[in-house]
């Protein structure tokens, strides 16, 4: 037991068909938030803080808060029998030989905040400045800002004023990262002409520039999810009267109705997740509005499989056609991964835990005692960010000092992350070896691909589409940023570290390297865009939603996760995500800044 206040679909909802000798009191709510995942557990938290509102959160996955689900490296292993993780296989990628990715998200309270990588990163100013140079206003970095200070408490940084000291959300810096391999690496990027900077999150960091991340963490320790962070125990314990949280629970589709013109989302329809009960189906209604926060995978899916999508691909699939609106489940954005590997002594990578048993249980007590050692931290320690325009073709810095480019500035911003990470994450055969691992990130990506839907079960995984190569123009950074990779590993062994190279590209040429892209590129699962915002449901840019997060023409309906991104931004999306509902719920209060009022 959880200590949980959890509830079935049939304490929330009403069976149908539905009986007109039920109060419709008794399952309506003012909010219906449907997904519990990043943003969700955010949104449910903020809407609920009026103990006059009520509001029901409905999510697929279970609560399953178990001692391993909160432990970093044992949590963060998406492949193990009690990962938290659903995975399916992608559509084959049309450039890229053909290859399947799995898809991977989180289905549990928290979604992939409970499996993820705990990177807190923001991203460059610009990206948010860019969002507002397409004509959207209140999205610059300038308004956002406060809502990162609003949710966090940043540990490290306790006299930074662009960080928040007293948030429900905690993060932190580890300076002693315990893999030798990535001093040398750190050095090397220097020594490149790549700035270090004390943190990443700042908004005055140049374009350029290298050094630690933070993780999502609590003061145990422990992973620090929305769901901990924002519905933990003791206050969904406090709310539960106004508060309904019904985990293991698939919405199957919208409840539209018609008055005039208009079009109204009135309520959903859902279902226990237990295939055994799929029979049986419940109604819950909303008084004011019903919010889509199950993903940039899962909201368009529940859109289509309501009627709301592209016209021609719901009547394929038998789906009555209530709204027409293209961008649904289209211009899915995602960051492209290539795995650069190279050998390292045991000892300087994570592998020396799969190798040794003993090791393992050793570091698993110094945890348990401590807090310290490889279970406390995620796989990655730092990262690189560069604009690929600064780098020549043989992956240097074409001027030794970097100029310290404005980030705030959208055409300055980088598009190319390198990780650095003491473990293979490219799936090679490395029994015995120790992997270290600079994964060579486009972050900006012009390739786009869909979300579509199988077929019109709504328990079906939906198609995914990555798209990846799409668009031929993301080869040319791709390469820069593995030549910037090959040109560090050299500066590490004049450093004299034994750095081998494991998975390299087998020449030097552009073809040879993109040889290598189409092999061994991967996703990051960084979904985002499928419900982007806009203006407009057509023309030149079509969107969702609007500025507000408002579904185009459907009253009463919004949709608050990454899905709502208008363009995918150079940074891991887990804090944006949390952005994201945070001005979400302040809008939906109608709260406004001083700015706001002004204009």
């Amino acid at each position: 037991m959880t200590g949980f206040p959890e509830v079935l679909p049939e304490e929330v909802g009403t069976p149908i068909p539905v009986s007109p000798s039920i109060p419709i009191d008794t399952y309506t709510y003012d909010y219906i938030v449907v997904g519990g995942g990043t943003a969700g557990c955010v949104l449910a938290s903020r809407l609920s803080e009026d103990g006059d509102v009520s509001v029901l959160l409905l999510e697929q996955g279970p609560v399953a808060d178990t001692w391993a689900s909160r432990v970093p490296l044992l949590s963060g292993n998406m492949f193990a029998k009690d990962s938290l993780a659903a995975r399916w296989w992608s559509l084959p990628l049309k450039n890229a030989d053909n290859r399947f990715l799995e898809i991977i998200r989180g289905e549990a309270l928290g979604g992939t905040s409970r499996i993820n990588g705990m990177l807190y990163t923001r991203g460059s100013p610009g990206d948010y400045n860019q969002w507002k140079a397409l004509g959207h206003d209140g999205w610059a970095y300038s308004d956002l800002e406060r809502y990162f200070v609003k949710s966090e408490k940043a540990r490290s940084h306790p006299s930074a004023p662009f960080r928040g000291k007293t948030g429900m959300w905690e993060n932190r810096q580890f300076k002693d990262i315990p893999y030798k391999t990535t001093a040398y690496v750190d050095h090397a990027v220097e020594l490149l002409g790549i700035e270090r900077v004390p943190d990443l999150n700042s908004p005055d960091a140049p374009a350029a520039c290298t050094g630690i991340v933070d993780i999502v963490q609590d003061s145990e320790y422990h992973r620090h999810s929305t769901y901990r962070a924002f519905l933990h125990p003791t206050l969904a314990q406090d709310r539960w009267k106004h508060l309904k949280i019904c985990p293991n629970s698939i919405v199957s589709r919208l409840e539209l109705e018609r008055a005039g013109e208009s079009l109204y989302a009135t309520g959903v329809y859902f279902e226990a997740t237990n295939s055994r009960k799929a029979g049986y189906r419940y109604l819950a209604r909303a008084r004011e509005e019903v919010v889509l926060c199950a993903g940039a995978l899962g909201s368009p899916q529940i859109l289509m499989m309501s009627g709301i999508g592209p016209q021609a691909h719901l009547l394929d699939k038998g789906i009555p056609v209530h709204q027409d609106m293209p961008a649904v489940g289209g211009h899915l954005s995602d960051h492209m991964g290539v795995p650069v590997a190279f050998e390292v002594p045991l000892s300087d990578s994570l592998h020396h835990l799969e190798e040794s048993p003993l090791k393992a249980v050793m570091e698993l007590a110094r945890y348990i005692l401590s807090g310290q050692g490889a279970f406390s931290r995620p796989f990655q320690n730092s990262s690189t960010f560069v604009p690929s325009r600064l780098l020549d073709d043989s992956g240097s810095i074409a001027n030794k000092d970097p100029r310290r480019l404005d980030a705030s500035l959208p055409e300055n911003r980088p598009d190319i992350e390198l990780m650095h990470i003491a473990h293979d994450c490219g799936d090679y055969d490395v029994s015995g070896k120790g992997v270290y691992t600079m994964l060579v990130t486009l972050i900006r990506p012009k390739s786009e691909g869909s979300v579509r839907l199988a077929t019109s079960n709504p328990r079906a995984r939906p198609d995914v589409d990555l798209g990846f190569l799409s668009d031929p123009s993301d080869y040319a950074p791709l390469r820069k940023g593995i030549r910037l990779a090959l040109r560090i590993s050299e500066e590490v062994r004049k450093q004299g570290y034994p750095l081998m190279d494991l998975k390299v590209p087998d020449g030097t040429s552009d073809e040879d390297i993109n040889r290598f892209i189409r092999e061994h590129l991967r996703t990051c699962f960084h979904y985002t865009s499928t419900c982007r915002m806009g203006k407009e449901t057509h023309g030149e840019r079509p969107s969702v939603v609007d500025t507000e997060l408002k579904v185009h023409g459907v009253r009463g309906l919004r949709v608050c996760d990454t899905s709502v991104f208008p363009e995918i931004i150079g940074s891991h999306i887990m804090a944006p995500a949390v952005m994201v509902a945070e001005k979400c719920a302040d809008t939906m209060k109608g709260v406004t800044t001083s700015a706001e009022r002004a204009g």
